[in-house]
């Protein structure tokens, strides 16, 4: 009796297919492969004959995927992650077991890092390996682990735990407060305000959901592109910062920050998430990091 065969599409054909439905464009997606946009639409197109259906449509915004190429990335994805993994173990097989850890630079910076000591302490066995930016991985394309992501949840197929309980908050040193006693924030207005450009929330959102007038503009001491370094700059008492409760603990602490206001005038936010693809929960050092992470988070009231 013969079988029907199965029909496996080129290797490249695939990831040309999958780079061009990320990124919504040819030509970025001829970048990352380091390849000509010709070549990419060369094998989209014997993709497409193939597969006897159309992955792509173009649009005034770009390169979108019909309903087919949807649930052809859907089904594919997870085989094309397996393979980069399964070809990594073989080529950069090591002694010690590493983990590697995707985290935005703010919670990387004032979160993990004071704590992860405890982690290593834990688990002497492994090696960390930090990289951090405010860019999503690819998880088919980067050796990553894990990615503790800054910004609003849009991410599909993948295993997402929401950290919990943040904030937006006014924060400034004790003796600034001492200075410049604030009883409303409309106080603000008069003050030095400090810009922390890579919040989800933002001075006038903040003031227009606590019925502030801003329609005058708002003007800023400082701006900047790093939360921590928001921080740095109201500790100096240079100014009040609109910033992450989950990230001040550390200021908190040590008595250099204090909220400026009770809880009634911060704005609940979900600005962080732990992603991992479904397939490395059967990893122990992705499953022991998840839950040494989330007992800390709950232990700081954010979990």
């Amino acid at each position: 009796m013969v079988q029907n065969k199965v029909l496996i599409p080129p290797l490249k054909a695939l990831q040309a297919f999958e780079q061009v439905a990320y990124f919504g464009s040819v030509v970025k997606a001829a970048e990352s492969l380091n390849i000509t946009t010709s070549a990419i639409s060369h094998q989209i197109a014997n993709l497409e004959i193939l597969l006897n259906k159309k992955l792509f449509y173009r649009t005034g915004r770009g390169i979108v995927l019909t309903g087919t190429g949807e649930k052809y990335l859907e089904q594919i994805s997870g085989a094309l992650h397996s393979i980069g993994i399964a070809t990594n173990n073989i080529i950069e097989k090591q002694e010690k077991e590493t983990l590697n850890i995707h985290t935005s630079p703010a919670f990387g910076n004032l979160y993990l890092l004071p704590r992860i000591k405890k982690f290593q302490t834990l688990f002497p066995e492994l090696q960390i390996n930090f990289t951090c930016s405010y860019e999503n991985v690819q998880f088919n394309l980067e050796r990553v682990d894990i990615d503790i992501r800054h910004g609003y949840f849009s991410w599909k197929n993948l295993n997402v735990i929401s950290i919990k309980n943040e904030y937006a908050t006014v924060f400034a040193n004790p003796n600034l407060i001492v200075q410049h006693p604030i009883s409303h924030p409309r106080d603000l207005l008069k003050h030095n305000l400090i810009l922390s450009q890579s919040t989800l929330i933002q001075w006038p959102q903040w003031f227009s959901y606590h019925n502030v007038n801003t329609l005058k503009g708002l003007q800023f001491l400082f701006s900047f592109d790093r939360s921590y370094m928001s921080y740095e700059a109201a500790k100096q008492e240079l100014g009040f910062i609109l910033e992450n409760s989950l990230l001040a603990e550390q200021y908190l602490q040590k008595g250099e920050l204090t909220p400026v206001f009770d809880k009634e005038f911060s704005m609940p936010i979900n600005a962080h998430y732990i992603v991992f693809p479904h397939s490395h929960k059967k990893y122990s050092r992705v499953k022991n990091f998840v839950e040494w992470l989330k007992e800390e988070l709950k232990n700081s009231s954010f979990y």
